[in-house]
């Protein structure tokens, strides 16, 4: 018998290091896709009011299922119950490429591509925060953001989600590399 490499250690190793780029991509294009259609479908004139500050409606015609972003803590663990629906309509809801108002201050020129990275990659973002808890936020890599410590069972340290504020809400935030 020949001496093999443990290549199942390096395929580990490489899904690590590229984990945050593939959630940090699902998020932006998630939020890409809530800002265009905050976009194209105006202000609503019926007299419904919007959702107050600090929570976010799940999906249309789903009043009691609301998300906590009052801090950026509880912006994290609503993030990760929001990827585990499924629905990236859903989850760009609750990221700043979601929102006109904070994509225009915040996220970069594609914005599009970003929001469909983020729609695309539910299903595995909810995979990989599985079972996740959340630790105290701490400051961020951009002023006025705040980076929020997880760990799931299968991880061996910590990993980050970075939200930022807008009209009140913490919404998840992809820096800028």
């Amino acid at each position: 018998m020949g001496m093999t490499t443990p290549t199942p250690d390096l395929s580990t190793s490489q899904r690590r290091s590229s984990l945050p780029w593939v959630i940090a991509g699902a998020a932006v294009a998630a939020v890409a896709l809530v800002v265009t259609l905050v976009l194209t479908t105006g202000d609503d004139d019926s007299g419904t009011p919007r959702a107050a500050a600090g929570t976010t409606t799940a999906a249309a015609g789903e009043p009691d299922s609301a998300y906590d972003l009052s801090t950026p803590e509880a912006a994290a663990a609503s993030f990760a119950a929001a990827a585990g629906t499924g629905s990236g309509e859903t989850l760009l809801d609750l990221t700043c490429v979601g929102h006109a108002a904070c994509a225009s201050e915040h996220a970069g020129a594609e914005l599009t591509e970003t929001q469909a990275t983020i729609r695309d990659g539910v299903h595995e973002l909810a995979d990989h925060l599985k079972g996740a808890e959340f630790g105290q936020a701490v400051d961020g890599p951009e002023p006025g953001t705040k980076d929020v410590p997880y760990r799931t069972p299968v991880m061996t340290g910590d990993a980050y989600l970075t939200f930022v504020q807008s009209e009140g809400d913490w919404l998840f935030h992809l820096p800028a590399s």
